[in-house]
This record gives C-alpha cells, sequence and structure tokens, in this order.
C-alpha cells in the first residue's frame, strides 16, 4: 500500500470495494455517535445530544449522508453529465470514514470534560483547572483531530475530483465553496427535524 491508497483510493480500488469500505465505516460512525451521544448534523459536523437512541444514530448519519450524495451528484452533473451516482456515493461514505476516530478523540482526549467544564450556564467566568499533565492528551486529541478531519476533505475532494474530472479553477473554487454552504445550511436545516 502506497500514499496514493491513503490519499485517493478511488483511483486504486474497484467501487464494489469503495462501496463495502464506505458501509462499513457508514455503520462503524452510526455506532460510536450512538456511542458518545453525539448527533450528526451534516458531513463533517457533529454536536451532543443527550439521550441518543441508536435507531436516531442511524437516521441522522443516513440523512446527512443521503443529503450530501443528493446535493454532490446535482453539482457534479453541473461539472460533468457523464458523473456516475455510485462514484459521488463512494466519495461521501468514504470521506466520513474518519469520523469516527474524531468522535472517539473527543471523547477520550479530555476535550469533552474540558467543554463540558467551560460551558456554564448561571454566567459565571468558567474555572479552568489545566496542569501539564491534563494538557498533554488533550493537545495531542487536537492534532490528532484536525489530522483526521483534514483527512476527511481530503478524501472528500479525490473522490469528488476522480468521479468529475475535475480540471478546472472555477470548477474546483465551486466545489470548495459550495460543499461549506452545504455543510452550513444542513446544520439548520436538520435541527428543524424532530429526531
Amino acid at each position: 500500500m502506497n500514499w496514493q491508497t491513503v490519499f485517493n483510493p478511488f483511483s486504486k480500488l474497484s467501487e464494489k470495494q469503495l462501496f463495502l469500505f464506505g458501509l462499513l465505516f457508514f455503520s462503524i460512525n452510526s455506532l460510536v455517535c450512538f456511542y458518545t451521544s453525539t448527533k450528526m448534523d451534516s458531513i463533517f459536523h457533529f454536536s451532543p445530544q443527550n439521550n441518543l437512541s441508536l435507531s436516531s444514530a442511524f437516521i441522522l448519519v443516513s440523512v446527512s449522508h443521503a443529503s450530501a450524495i443528493l446535493f454532490l451528484f446535482l453539482l457534479a452533473l453541473l461539472i460533468n453529465k457523464k458523473t456516475r451516482f455510485i462514484d459521488i456515493i463512494n466519495t461521501v461514505l468514504l470521506s466520513q470514514a474518519p469520523n469516527f476516530m474524531v468522535l472517539l478523540s473527543i471523547k477520550y482526549s479530555g476535550l469533552e470534560t474540558l467543554a463540558n467544564n467551560i460551558n456554564t450556564t448561571d454566567g459565571s467566568p468558567p474555572s479552568l483547572d489545566l496542569n501539564t499533565i491534563a494538557i498533554i492528551p488533550f493537545v495531542v486529541g487536537i492534532c490528532l483531530m484536525l489530522a483526521l478531519i483534514i483527512y476527511g476533505f481530503v478524501l472528500m475532494y479525490n473522490g469528488f475530483k476522480t468521479a468529475t474530472n475535475l480540471k478546472k479553477g472555477y470548477h474546483i473554487a465551486l466545489f470548495i465553496i459550495s460543499l461549506f454552504l452545504f455543510i452550513t445550511f444542513h446544520q439548520v436545516y436538520i435541527q428543524s427535524l424532530d429526531l
């Protein structure tokens, strides 16, 4: 296995292999969302959700993935009419693969505890008890999360580029701007669903 396979598996693996890996990570992400009580608001975005049921976790992950697949397929058709639907499905499924590691690193790096300590409802300033030993796993967790999030975006870009034969600069800019607008819109939209 070389770096090409790691950062652009879309050009090395068959569509069936990509789909099976994608379904595996879809299931893992749904289970980890349930385990960490975190709902998927959009691709690459999560929020804490108390009392999240397993079925709700699967539904939220499914809605986020399906919306992203539909949006990216319509965008892909604007760029290249010959884009195949399965290529966009595989792009979305695989780009979300690192998310379960992000969620677990939030839970076990101390970031979740720090966020809970900072959130105060009584208006008083938060009191932070940070010592050197407590901050090491926090910093490692933050670095790991950033690397995984960037890796997810790299997978999304490479998959979309492979699916659409993306080459022109304005198409790349359109993809990046549209993706961030979609992520923002979907976070607001999914809040209106009572799941």
